[in-house]
Formats: C-alpha cells, sequence, structure tokens
C-alpha cells in the first residue's frame, strides 16, 4: 500500500487530501482540516445577542447564512420561553433575498473561478498558463460583485451585514433601494443569460431534459463537456443519498431522498461524531472537522440535494443519465443558481414596503432562558444552529455546517459522503477535482 497526501488549493480556507492506494486505485481517503478557532467555546456564557456578531464570523462566503441559522435559533428560544415572535412576509423576504444572494454569488464564482480552471488542469496536468485571462472572467467577477451589491441594499454591507435581531431584520429599505437592488440583480441575469446558460433565464428555467442544456453553447455546457471527456459522468459517484433540513419555497418542511425516492426528515435524527478528531483523541486523531449524519448514515446535502428533494424535472433527468456523479453535483449548481435567479426577482418586485421589518420581543432578553434550533439551507447545504440559554447568558452553542456533512471523517467500513466518491479512482488530479464537486470549505468545519 502506497500513500499520497495533497494540500487542497483554490477552497475556503486550508486543508489537505490523504489517499491510500492499493493496486493502483484510492482505498481508502482522509479528508484532513488543521485549523481551529472555537467560536462554539467564545460564545459560552456570553450574552445571547453576541451570537449575532460572531457566529458569521465562522466564514466569509456565508456570513449571512450563519446569521440567519442563529437568529432562528434565538426566535426558537422566546418561543420555548413562552413567546412566539411574530415575523412580518417583509422581514421573511428580506432574509430570503440575503440569502439568495450569498447562494447566487457562491455559485457564479465557484463555477467560473474553480471548476473551469480545474477542468483545465484535469485535461493537462503540466498546465501553468492562466485560466483567467478571457474576457468571461472579467465579466463573471463583476456578476459576483453585482450580486453582492444587489444583497447590500439589505444588509447593510458584505460580509457579515448586522441585518437580522429576533423580531425580524434592523434595515428598512426605499423603494428606491429596491429599483437599485433589481438594476444589480438583472445585471447578474444578463451575465448569466449571455455565458452561463447561453439563453434566457426563462428558457433555461422550462428545461426538462439534460441533451436541451447539453446541446446550448455555453459555459455550462462547456464545462458538461468537457466532464464527460474526462469520465466525471461516472466518477465521483457517493451513496446516492440526499438531505435538504431547511425549508424552502420550492419544498416544505426537512426532506431526505434515497435516489429518486423522497420522504419526510426530522432534525432529531441527526447526529454528531468526533471520531477520528483531535477532540476525541489528540494523539490518533487526525483532524478538527467534525462529522453529521443522519439516523447513523451519511448524506449528501446542498444544491444537488435540494432540487433531488423538491423534484426539480432537469436535475431528475440528469441523474437519471449520470446518477450522483460528480458531474451531476455541478450541474446543479448552475441550475439552482437560475432558481434563484428568477425567485429573487419575483422577490423584489413584489416586497411590501409598508409592512414593519422588526416585531421586537416584549420579554426582556436579559432574563431569557430556553433553547432554539436554526435550521436553513446555505449555499453548500443544510445549516444548523442549536443554542441553550439562561438568564441572557449563552449556556451551549453548536453548529453543525454543510462540509460536516459532505466533507466528514468515516472510516473504511462506512465512509462519508466524499471518502465514498473518492474510493476506486485511480488518479489523485481526478481525487482533488471529485472532492472540489462538493465546494470545499474548511473553515466551516472548525468551530
Amino acid at each position: 500500500m502506497k500513500m499520497t497526501k495533497e494540500i487542497i488549493e483554490r477552497i475556503e480556507g486550508e486543508a489537505t487530501l490523504e489517499l491510500e492506494w492499493e493496486n493502483e486505485q484510492v482505498s481508502f481517503a482522509k479528508i484532513k482540516f488543521f485549523n481551529y478557532r472555537g467560536i462554539e467555546e467564545i460564545l459560552k456564557k456570553r450574552p445571547l445577542l453576541d451570537a449575532l456578531a460572531l457566529t458569521p464570523r465562522v466564514c466569509g462566503i456565508c456570513s449571512h447564512s450563519h446569521a440567519i441559522a442563529s437568529v432562528l435559533a434565538i426566535e426558537e428560544c422566546y418561543k420555548s420561553a413562552g413567546e412566539a415572535l411574530h415575523i412580518t412576509q417583509k422581514a421573511k423576504d428580506i432574509r430570503e433575498i440575503a440569502l439568495n444572494a450569498e447562494k447566487i454569488h457562491n455559485h457564479i464564482k465557484w463555477y467560473f473561478f474553480t471548476i473551469l480552471p480545474e477542468l483545465k488542469r484535469v485535461g493537462d496536468t503540466t498546465y501553468a498558463g492562466n485560466a483567467f485571462k478571457d474576457k468571461q472572467w472579467f465579466q463573471a467577477q463583476s456578476a459576483v460583485m453585482q450580486s453582492l451589491k444587489m444583497g447590500a441594499h439589505f444588509t447593510g454591507q458584505w460580509p457579515h451585514g448586522s441585518f437580522v435581531m429576533a423580531g425580524g431584520v434592523t434595515c428598512d429599505p426605499l423603494k428606491s433601494d429596491l429599483i437599485s437592488a433589481q438594476g444589480c440583480l438583472d445585471a447578474v441575469i444578463a451575465f448569466c443569460e449571455e455565458h452561463f446558460y447561453g439563453m434566457p433565464l426563462e428558457e433555461f428555467l422550462s428545461f426538462d431534459s439534460a441533451l436541451q442544456v447539453m446541446s446550448s453553447p455555453s459555459a455550462l455546457s462547456y464545462g458538461i463537456d468537457e466532464m464527460i471527456k474526462h469520465g466525471f459522468d461516472r466518477l465521483g459517484r457517493s451513496f446516492d443519498r440526499f438531505l435538504a433540513l431547511g425549508e424552502s419555497y420550492r419544498y416544505e418542511g426537512s426532506l431526505k431522498a434515497s435516489k429518486t425516492t423522497v420522504l419526510g426528515a426530522d432534525i432529531k435524527y441527526v447526529h454528531e461524531s468526533l471520531q477520528h478528531t483531535f477532540f476525541e483523541d489528540k494523539h490518533k486523531g487526525y483532524t478538527y472537522s467534525k462529522s453529521a449524519m443522519y439516523k447513523r448514515n451519511y448524506c449528501e446535502v446542498g444544491p444537488l440535494a435540494r432540487l433531488m428533494v423538491s423534484k426539480d424535472a432537469l436535475m431528475r433527468d440528469f441523474h437519471r443519465r449520470f446518477k450522483d456523479a460528480a458531474l451531476t453535483r455541478v450541474v446543479a449548481r448552475a441550475v439552482e443558481c437560475a432558481h434563484l435567479l428568477w425567485r429573487t426577482k419575483v422577490l423584489i418586485d413584489h416586497i411590501n414596503l409598508k409592512e414593519p421589518s422588526l416585531i421586537p420581543p416584549k420579554k426582556d432578553i436579559h432574563s431569557l432562558s430556553g433553547s432554539g434550533i436554526g435550521v436553513i439551507e446555505a449555499p453548500r447545504g443544510s445549516l444548523i444552529h442549536s443554542v441553550v440559554v439562561h438568564q441572557g447568558l449563552i449556556e451551549s452553542y453548536d453548529i453543525i455546517t454543510p462540509t460536516v456533512w459532505n466533507l466528514g471523517n468515516g472510516d473504511k467500513q462506512n465512509p462519508s459522503t466524499a471518502q465514498k466518491a473518492l474510493i476506486g479512482l485511480n488518479s489523485f488530479t481526478k481525487a482533488d477535482f471529485i472532492l472540489k464537486s462538493f465546494d470545499v470549505c474548511s473553515v466551516c468545519t472548525t468551530q
């Protein structure tokens, strides 16, 4: 048996991939995360509202996701203490717009700045050119910035905008803000129509066949062709189990899916594991990343999971042809991005500015005792914040991030989702690409 170990580049944070080989094939993989910031520990004994300032610092990509998950957990604390807060539809819409902006930004940036350059490297391992030299790269960067500006009209800034509070949001946008935000969104849509999808957004969203996407010249179809060329339509398959615990406008409640069979899910079956971590055994551990399972099973979370549980016709067809291969996982982010663009346009068009943004709790937060769980769908998948508060001070705070679901570490008898996708490969370069198809974020694993 031989072993290879490489630092994973072009990801959020730092990580290494260690592969064990037998007969020139990957027999097992270890995904190692070495940084630890301890935000969960920092929050202990601090005032409850400190969570709204500190948890967004978990990630510079998903800061609004953490803020919203945190405020949902705080609002649940009020509910458990006997005060159910009323959140206006306006506040809910603003929270969703902010979350959508974060997802749109992430998906475009990830596809154009990670996937396309990585495909060039897979095709030529000696490639040393500049994958970003063409005009499309600058246009993609502009679209990313416009998506962030669109969200910042409601959040005040990006990242770490302090725009949520128990009872709603702290911003009170004007009609001019909506017009400006819509202008930013229109610029993003124009980029995606010209480059990402190669057609009007509405036409792309009407597709229900993979062949329709693959036959239309675009950055997406180019990526699909390249992935098929290198075998990613067959490689990178995992357990074909999907989980979406946060609610969405496209489905109700928490759902799980085994292949195409969709069933209800319950957060009470979520289990955290410290196996293989330095916390469990500082001598035998090799990562700071926790692992998360549902009913003791590893499940994939993220755009592919969300589209599978919502029974999206286009992604169901990609899945029918390619199962949960790396290609399907990559395409899912592009497809979800289209849905988010359309949904956000509708939200901005119909937001009711006359409603209050915030209806503050009546109960004094300094006397608040209770517990709460906030669950949302972040760009990379299901995000859970769980808090216990006593007399306004945090007794415990626990965060389960999407990367913990997808890139946690199991063992040879029960590998994690990403580990399963890597076993059997015969190339480190392809293993590296497949790992990145999960959109690796190491900072989200070390809290």
